[in-house]
């Protein structure tokens, strides 16, 4: 089965990977991604693939999670060539690791010079960020008029078919109020957490816990990279405000050109059903009355 990876264009080029930051979703990898820019690495994270890259790059993310978490579908799942042709020019990866599985992210540790950083937080605490970020933007994708607009978009489409295989996934096809939906997700992120521990060389490994009282701070990572403290203050740290910002920038725009388009579709449908009916309008008249009162 051809996959988008495989239809992508060679690189001319393939960046080393410096860092990777094989924290999930939600703990802290969005300041992170902003941070790696100030000290000047080309970091690759989520937000780079929805709203930089586009639809060919949510649509390999797509693919996948699918090969990922659903051995089934016959979707053959990524390997380090993969990541490297569609990560081609970026020498810094965020979050994206923690959906390929253990394997890709062993590749890479397969590379002495590749650094890891691994940010922790208390799970339940994890999973009602998951809750209050990625389930809302799921739930999204099947209210109304999300529900048809995403159909006039491309790139809104794959974003919401995207999010609701992701937050299916990790929560096990369960929902938030649902009974076993915390739970569920706490063991999703303490089984990751645990096995990303026992995968990473120590020495290799800056661990972060986000909880504890330096958390995550230009005085944590730079002495890990070997690299001076900027002069500019650590990204901005509250994430739900930051993440809805994102989200609105996203939508916005594109919703609007969905809502264009629909309403294009529309007047183009009446304009045709118009148009027939004063052509062939007259004609049928006479017809009608014999057609809708007729006898079965």
């Amino acid at each position: 089965m051809s996959r988008e990876v495989d239809r992508l264009p060679e690189p001319k080029e393939i960046r080393r990977k410096k860092v990777i930051v094989a924290s999930p979703s939600r703990s802290g990898t969005l300041g992170l991604y902003a941070a790696m820019k100030i000290l000047g690495y080309r970091p690759y994270h989520l937000y780079e693939c929805v709203c930089v890259q586009g639809s060919t790059h949510i649509k390999i993310f797509r693919e996948a999670i699918i090969a990922q978490y659903n051995w089934l579908s016959g979707v053959k799942r990524l390997r380090k060539p993969d990541c490297e042709k569609w990560l081609a020019d970026y020498d810094c990866i965020i979050e994206v690791p923690s959906y390929l599985g253990m394997d890709v992210i062993q590749s890479y540790i397969d590379d002495p010079e590749v650094k890891f950083i691994l940010t922790e937080r208390n799970p339940k605490n994890w999973a009602l960020s998951f809750n209050n970020t990625a389930a809302k933007v799921a739930a999204l994708a099947t209210t109304f008029p999300v529900s048809i607009l995403k159909y006039f978009h491309a790139d809104l489409y794959h974003f919401f078919d995207v999010n609701v295989l992701v937050y299916r996934a990790l929560s096990s096809n369960t929902k938030p109020g649902d009974a076993e939906n915390e739970e569920m997700l706490c063991e999703y992120y303490s089984e990751y957490i645990k096995k990303a521990k026992a995968t990473i060389p120590d020495d290799r490994l800056l661990l972060i816990k986000l909880e504890d009282e330096d958390g995550i701070d230009w005085d944590t990572i730079c002495p890990f990279l070997g690299l001076p403290v900027p002069k500019e203050d650590y990204p901005d740290r509250h994430f739900p405000e930051k993440f809805a910002a994102l989200l609105q920038e996203f939508l916005q725009p594109r919703v609007k050109a969905a809502m264009f388009r629909c309403v294009l579709l529309t007047v183009s449908l009446l304009g045709a059903t118009g148009w027939a009916m004063v052509k062939y309008g007259p004609s049928l008249l006479p017809a009608l009355p014999r057609f809708m009162f007729s006898p079965p």
